[in-house]
This record gives C-alpha cells, sequence and structure tokens, in this order.
C-alpha cells in the first residue's frame, strides 16, 4: 500500500513540476519578445502572475502579447496595470476564449484614451469591461 501511495505521489509531483515548467518557458519567451519591443521589466513583472494564469487556461500567445502590448502603449502602469491584466486573465479562466477577452480589453483601452483617459483610467476601464463581460456570460448560463 505505502509502495502505491508513493508512486502515486511520485507521478503527480512529475506533472506538476513539467506542467510549471512549461508555463514559465512560454511565460519566458513571451518575455523575451516584450523585451525586445522596448516593454520594460518593472510591467512584465507586474503581469507575470496574470499572464501565467492565463497560460494555463491554455489561452493564445499572440492575444495575450496583443493585450500587454495595448495596455503598454496607453501608458497603464502599477496597480491598474495588474487589475486590468487580473481581469483579463480572470475571464479567460472562466472560459471566454482569449481572442474575446484580448478583443474587450483592446477596445476598452482604445475607447478610455479616445476619451483622453491614460494610465490608470485606461486600467479601470478594461477592468470595468471585463468585468461586465463575465456578468453578461454568467447571465446566458442562466
Amino acid at each position: 500500500m505505502r509502495i502505491i501511495i508513493l508512486s502515486v505521489m511520485l507521478v503527480l509531483t512529475a506533472n506538476v513540476f513539467g506542467y510549471c515548467g512549461a508555463v514559465d518557458n512560454t511565460f519566458g519567451q513571451l518575455k523575451s519578445e516584450l523585451k525586445s519591443l522596448g516593454v520594460s521589466d518593472q510591467f512584465i513583472k507586474i503581469t507575470e502572475s496574470s499572464v501565467k494564469r492565463m497560460i494555463v487556461s491554455e489561452a493564445k500567445i499572440s492575444d495575450v502579447k496583443t493585450v500587454l502590448l495595448d495596455l503598454w502603449g496607453q501608458g497603464v502602469k502599477t496597480r491598474a496595470l495588474k487589475n486590468a491584466v487580473a481581469a483579463v486573465a480572470g475571464l479567460v479562466a472562466s472560459g471566454d476564449s482569449t481572442l474575446e477577452a484580448a478583443s474587450i480589453a483592446s477596445g476598452a483601452a482604445h475607447k478610455a484614451e479616445a476619451e483622453g483617459l491614460r494610465g490608470f483610467g485606461v486600467g479601470m476601464r478594461v477592468k470595468k469591461a471585463v468585468q461586465d463581460r463575465k456578468a453578461y456570460l454568467k447571465s446566458l448560463k442562466k
């Protein structure tokens, strides 16, 4: 019995470490691409946990990159950035397509910029748009 339990624990541990390695590798590639486009280390660090959540949810990396580059271009920083990317990650994790989540985030960011908002205002608009989408998806399930 002990051998079976130990075997199961070893298999589970190996799977978890392999899975984390794949997420880290994918994130590392995305990080390199973003850095080559001029995105700061601080921006990448702030978004890392939410981006990894999206990778775990099997988000399309090109769509994740689009969201991040839009937010970078809009000057979204610190808490607003963290909230916006976390909101998108939550939307993807709840089952929405990455493309749709990216479209909602990008659309909200561009609309906010057109209204003259920058930084924090853009981040909050993205978060609100994502929350509205989640509410809409929840209403469809009822």
